[in-house]
C-alpha cells in the first residue's frame, strides 16, 4: 500500500497498487488496466515510479461495475454511474434515473423478443407444403408475420 495525502483530508489515505486491487477484487491486473485506461475509475494518481494508485473504495467500484455489467449496463454507462458515485452530492438521484432508463430499455427488448417468439410459434405451426411463390409454406407465413415487426414494416414502407 502507498500513502497519499488526500486533498479533502489532512490525513494520508492508503492507496492500492493494481496488484493489490486485483487480489482484493477478483479481477486480473490486465482487466483493471483496461478499465482504468477506459476511464471507468476516473483520473487515478500515480506513484513516484509511475504505478497507478487506486483508493480503497476502488474495491467497491469493481463490485458495482461487475453488478452493473451483469444487469446489462454498457461500459460507458458503468463509467457514468461510478462518476456520479464519486462526484455527485446526491448520487442516488442519478443512479435511480440510470436504473429506470435501463429498465425501460430492457422492457422494450423483452416485448420485442416476446413478439419474435410469437411469430416463430405461428410460423412453426404452419403445415409443411410447397408454396409456388416462395417455395415453402412456412416462409410464406414468416413473411406475413414479419409485417408485425416495426423494423421490418418500416423497411418496406
Amino acid at each position: 500500500m502507498t500513502l497519499v495525502l488526500d486533498s479533502t483530508h489532512a490525513e494520508p489515505v492508503r492507496m492500492l497498487k493494481i496488484g493489490q486491487l486485483a487480489a482484493r477484487s477478483g479481477l486480473t491486473s490486465r482487466n483493471l488496466r483496461f478499465y482504468a485506461d477506459a476511464g471507468v475509475f476516473g483520473v487515478l494518481p500515480r506513484s513516484p515510479k509511475g504505478y497507478r494508485l487506486f483508493p480503497p473504495e476502488a474495491v467497491q467500484w469493481v463490485r458495482i461495475m461487475r453488478a452493473a455489467q451483469a444487469a446489462g449496463f454498457t461500459l460507458e454507462e458503468v463509467e457514468e454511474l461510478l462518476r456520479s458515485l464519486r462526484q455527485d452530492s446526491v448520487p442516488c438521484a442519478h443512479v435511480r434515473v440510470a436504473l429506470g432508463e435501463k429498465l425501460r430499455t430492457l422492457e422494450a427488448k423483452q416485448a420485442e423478443v416476446g413478439l419474435l417468439v410469437d411469430i416463430l410459434h405461428v410460423t412453426l405451426a404452419t403445415p409443411d407444403g410447397r408454396n409456388a411463390e416462395v417455395g415453402c409454406n412456412m416462409m410464406e407465413t414468416l413473411l406475413a408475420q414479419a409485417a408485425r415487426l416495426p423494423a421490418f414494416s418500416a423497411q418496406w414502407a
